[in-house]
């Protein structure tokens, strides 16, 4: 099986690429530079795809000879709806047999910017007479990372998901290295064709679970530190982050503070044929 792997420099698309190619795939990563052509090479991809996942010729050419694609776009882009839409075009043109959509889990949210495009592609996909599944991650457990040399090296927990230790919402995380071996393997198995498959991690955790999971694993008390709105608007723009995008993870955030964001790990489970990885058994993996 030959599938191209859009975006695939991200947390994710590497993920994928590293999953897919243990299982046997021929995966064709599409970069954006050369400059990541020995990374992704040494991840397992047979051949890398340099391209602009923005333009119509160089999506069609990187999906030449392609039988599925497995279609990543870039976090919260404001054309993010349009460029989706426009992978689905080229799929069509290029033949290709299947395409798989990373969505985000309740792209029903429609007051979140992103979630709503996501949904918009969706339904475009649905609508494409293209073999399709839809897969719809909860949030990544690598995301909590972010700040780890904090979180190690000065015993401060970073974090938007909570505004302080009192916050009663939950929040679903699964471990990236699940989501890519599920991907795999919906890739693999013509069951998961026509579907639209949420992929969660076995927990909802409140801040306090977190904690306790951090401070059993590290063997000390860990202080909790919530980023404002502020500090992300000023670390954003210190990167040259478009204002779209900040305000768009500023509104998720916002999000995630007001209420619980849940989910369960049936399928996940089902697919993995095992309960995906815990968020203790992520930090003992990871903080060594």
């Amino acid at each position: 099986m030959k599938i191209l792997v859009t975006s695939s420099t991200g947390l994710t698309g590497k993920a994928v690429v590293k999953a897919m190619a243990s299982k046997g795939i021929e995966v064709r990563a599409m970069i954006h530079s050369d400059k990541k052509t020995d990374e992704m090479l040494r991840l397992g991809a047979s051949e890398t795809a340099i391209g602009n996942i923005a333009s119509y010729t160089d999506l069609l050419s990187a999906m030449k000879d392609m039988e599925v694609v497995y279609y990543i776009c870039p976090t919260a882009r404001e054309d993010e709806a349009e460029i989706g839409k426009m992978a689905i075009k080229a799929a069509k043109e290029a033949g290709i047999r299947r395409f798989i959509y990373q969505s985000v889990l309740h792209s029903i949210e429609l007051e979140l910017p992103h979630h709503r495009k996501k949904l918009e592609v969706e339904r475009a996909l649905v609508d494409s007479g293209l073999i399709y599944s839809i897969v719809q991650p909860a949030p990544f457990m690598q995301n909590i990372f972010n700040a780890k040399e904090a979180l190690i090296g000065n015993k401060v927990f970073i974090q938007k998901f909570f505004t302080g230790r009192d916050s009663v919402n939950r929040i679903n995380l699964i471990d990236v290295r699940d989501f890519g071996n599920c991907v795999a393997e919906i890739a693999l198995d013509s069951k998961y064709q026509y579907s639209t498959l949420e992929l969660c991690g076995p927990q909802n955790l409140s801040v306090l679970e977190m904690l306790s999971a951090i401070e059993k694993v590290m063997g000390q008390k860990i202080e909790l530190k919530y980023i404002s709105d502020d500090e992300i608007r000023k670390s954003m723009s210190e990167r040259n982050a478009p204002e779209y995008s900040i305000d768009t993870l500023i509104k998720m955030f916002h999000h995630y503070n007001n209420g619980d964001f849940c989910g369960s790990a049936f399928t996940a489970s089902a697919i993995l044929k095992r309960t995906p990885t815990t968020f203790i058994e992520f930090l003992k993996r990871e903080i060594k």
